[in-house]
């Protein structure tokens, strides 16, 4: 019980810690999408998006890609050998390394001759590209050699840490803005690209900076251990194949609607696309939390614990998620207008359907984890990564039919419901995973809540558009989610925890 309570007071101390940093790389995200696309226009910020968009892949699988590591890191912490640490920290250098310089080597034939052969961009800025093209680069293997150090130091729940050099990176990225708002050069965009890579440096040299000081297991010493890296390297192999397959999904549908439409329409789908990356901060801040329990306990054989973590962490990840994105949804085009000076076209049914599309994606986040944890995630990677690249040849075949450059996120969202089927199906055979309980506990209560929403969102829909009309129509909402989480989201049992867990919080409240 003591150890089930400790527990429980990490993973809300990490959760408040991870969203202290979610919230202020939310505000930044918002603030930097308008000033970038008022410094660069709208077609260099089409540029950068589809030139540079190897950052944001390798940006927004960080945190993906170190939780490979951090699978054998708390897979070792579960069986309490410390020894072992050292050399999985060690072996996951060397495989990064590895990583690295396969990705600079298809970076710089395959990706080079594809941004100057097949992108559709204005000759006249085509060298600038190239430049944006050389500094992403680079700024992606900076990325990609921190993830170990990030790994080590979520495997061993220092959050506070971890959220401390998130905002360092966000207070550098303001001062890049800063600059760049103030600057007199006469290329914005490459002197943009150029900064961004010096703040990815200065990252890396304090992670790793850290990790050596506080961590014994980040003691940097060559030895070879076949059996170790076969493991090691297949399970990064297979999970970067995964992850390699999400990223040309969503690079791969950013070249073709360029192909098709030009560096414009890539400028709508960036502004959806940070729309997505700031609403699923909110989940992925508290998978990050709730992770490295899931796999310890998992390490240790407490599987019943494991299931229960699966589907509370499926169920108020939607919840939390669908609190954010039923107003935006809703009030979109107000909330656009609002948010920027520059709304490029399309931007807004792009951000309706991508919301869609990340709502249904929410279930994805705790299966993955199930799948690290066991081990067993060769099929689940060519399973999950062959579904996911079926949206590059339906794109492709439907756009050249002539239909609307938003078909993309339809399939996006066809696609990702057949996936998550298949996991459910494949989890249950690796994992013995109950689908009927989790349809019972987890999909029912998510979709009677949806259901629920409707007629409000219809009546609110025919009050006036004024701005103090909508903000009070966005708090109904929100409080009324949060009452049918509580009614119908929620089990009697977890009611119930909810409500000690209350009580303790009120008592420590009365004793200070």
């Amino acid at each position: 019980m003591d150890n089930n309570h400790s527990n429980n007071k990490r993973i809300a101390k990490n959760t408040v810690m991870l969203y202290v940093r979610m919230l202020l790389m939310m505000g930044v995200a918002f603030f930097m999408t308008r000033i970038l696309l008022k410094e660069l226009g709208v077609e260099d910020f089409g540029i950068y998006n589809i030139v540079g968009g190897v950052v944001a892949m390798f940006t927004s699988l960080r945190g993906s890609f170190a939780s490979a590591t951090q699978r054998f890191l708390n897979f070792e912490m579960g069986r309490k050998n410390e020894e072992g640490l050292n050399r999985i920290f060690n072996k996951s250098i060397i495989i990064h390394l590895i990583l690295a310089l396969l990705l600079l080597i298809l970076a710089e034939t395959v990706g080079l001759w594809f941004v100057n052969n097949k992108l559709v961009i204005n000759p006249e800025r085509l060298s600038s590209a190239n430049l944006v093209y050389q500094f992403s680069i680079l700024t992606s293997l900076v990325t990609l050699l921190t993830i170990p150090f990030d790994a080590v130091i979520i495997a061993n729940e220092k959050m506070d840490v971890y959220a401390y050099l998130s905002i360092l990176d966000v207070l550098l990225k303001i001062g890049v803005i800063l600059v760049l708002s103030y600057s007199v050069v006469n290329n914005p965009l490459v002197l943009y690209s150029f900064l961004v890579l010096l703040v990815s440096l200065i990252i890396r040299f304090l992670s790793s900076w850290y990790c050596k000081r506080n961590f014994r297991e980040c003691k940097f010493k060559l030895f070879w251990d076949p059996k170790l890296f076969k493991e090691m390297g297949s399970f990064a192999g297979w999970n970067f194949l995964g992850n390699s397959a999400f990223v040309l999904t969503n690079e791969g549908t950013n070249i073709l609607l360029n192909i098709f439409g030009g560096t414009p329409i890539n400028a709508a789908r960036a502004v959806a696309y940070q729309v997505r990356n700031v609403s699923t901060q909110v989940t992925s801040t508290m998978m990050m939390a709730i992770n490295p329990q899931i796999i310890k306990q998992y390490a240790e054989k407490k599987y019943k614990p494991v299931m229960d973590l699966i589907f509370f962490s499926s169920k108020i990840s939607f919840f939390l998620l669908f609190a954010i994105t039923l107003p935006v949804l809703v009030y979109a085009d107000i909330i656009l207008k609002l948010w920027l000076e520059i709304i490029p076209e399309h931007t807004l049914i792009f951000v309706r359907l991508i919301l869609v599309f990340v709502l249904i994606r929410v279930f994805h986040g705790p299966l993955d984890t199930l799948f690290k944890a066991t081990g067993k995630i060769k099929k689940y990677q060519l399973i999950d990564s062959g579904i996911l690249l079926l949206n590059l040849p339906l794109s492709y075949f439907l756009l050249k039919l002539g239909l609307e450059f938003s078909v993309v996120f339809n399939v996006m969202i066809v696609v990702e419901i057949i996936n998550l089927i298949c996991l459910l199906l494949l989890a249950n055979k690796v994992a013995n995973f109950d689908i009927k309980s989790y349809f019972t506990n987890v999909i029912l209560p998510c979709v009677l809540v949806v259901l629920s929403t409707i007629p409000l969102v219809y009546y609110l829909l025919t009050l006036s558009n004024s701005l103090s009309t909508t903000i009070i129509s966005i708090l109904i909402i929100v409080i009324f989610i949060v009452f049918l989480f509580w009614g119908i989201g929620l089990n009697k049992s977890e009611r119930n925890k909810a409500m000690k867990s209350m009580e303790k919080f009120k008592l420590k409240i009365k004793k200070r």
